[in-house]
C-alpha cells in the first residue's frame, strides 16, 4: 500500500477548494491554485507553533478550509437516504459534528504534509463559464521519484453567480465521499444516530499528534 501520504493527503488539500477570502472564486481553477499557494505558505509560516502545538493544525484548517466549503452538502450526502428520516434537530446536529470532525480529519493529515517536499500541480483550465458542476484535475507529486498522484476536485455552485463549493474528492479513483458514506452508513446500522454522533464527536475532539502513525483505513473503514 502506497504511504500514508501519497494516498489519502489529497483529502486535505481538499482545503484548497473551500477558499479563503481573499481567493478567487469566479474561476475555479485560479481558486484553485491560490489556496493551493495560500494555504502552503501559511503551514510554512506557522510551522513553529505546529510543533510547539500540533492542535494548532485545527486552527488552520478551520479558518482556511471551512468558511466557504459545502460541508453541509457533503454531510447530507454521507447521510444519504438516511438523511430524510432525522428530525431538522438532528440533521442540525449531525452537520455541526460532521464539521468539527471534517477539521480534525484534515488536521491529522497536514501532519504528514511537508512543505518542502511536496507539490500540486494542476492540468489545463476547462470550460466552466456554463456549467454547474466541474471537475478540476491535478497531480500530487512527492519530490524523490514516486509517481504522481492524480486528483479530481469536484466542485459546484448554485446559481451562475454563486461561487465554486467543493463537495467530494477522487483520488486514484477513489472517491472520499463515498468512503465517508460508507462509513456513516455503516455506523448508523450498528450504533444508531446518537451513537453515530458520539463516534464522530469523540474522533473531532481527539488531539493531535505529531508523531502519529496515521493510515489510510482510519478514514475508509
Amino acid at each position: 500500500m502506497r504511504s500514508f501520504f501519497q494516498a489519502i493527503v489529497v483529502v486535505v488539500l481538499c482545503a484548497l477548494a473551500p477558499f479563503t477570502v481573499a481567493a478567487e472564486t469566479t474561476n475555479p481553477y485560479q481558486m484553485l491554485q491560490t489556496i493551493a499557494e495560500d494555504l502552503i505558505e501559511r503551514i510554512g509560516e506557522e510551522r513553529e507553533a505546529i510543533n510547539s502545538n500540533p492542535s494548532h493544525l485545527k486552527t488552520i484548517m478551520a479558518e482556511e478550509l471551512l468558511p466557504h466549503s459545502d460541508y453541509e452538502f457533503a454531510a447530507r450526502m454521507v447521510l444519504g437516504r438516511n438523511w430524510q428520516r432525522l428530525e431538522e434537530a438532528q440533521q442540525e446536529q449531525f452537520v455541526s459534528v460532521f464539521r468539527d470532525y471534517l477539521v480534525t480529519t484534515y488536521a491529522r493529515v497536514f501532519t504528514q504534509y511537508d512543505e518542502t517536499k511536496h507539490q500540486l500541480e494542476f492540468g489545463r483550465d476547462g470550460e466552466f463559464e456554463n456549467e454547474r458542476r466541474i471537475v478540476v484535475r491535478a497531480q500530487l507529486v512527492e519530490k524523490g521519484g514516486r509517481p504522481p498522484v492524480r486528483l479530481d476536485f469536484h466542485l459546484q455552485r448554485r446559481t451562475p453567480d454563486s461561487p465554486w463549493l467543493a463537495y467530494d474528492l477522487v483520488a486514484e479513483g477513489v472517491s472520499m465521499l463515498n468512503a465517508q458514506q460508507s462509513e456513516m452508513q455503516a455506523s448508523l446500522r450498528q450504533r444508531g444516530f446518537q451513537g453515530t454522533i458520539e463516534l464522530l464527536q469523540e474522533r473531532a475532539n481527539a488531539d493531535i499528534n505529531l508523531d502519529e502513525d496515521v493510515d489510510l483505513e482510519d478514514f475508509t473503514d
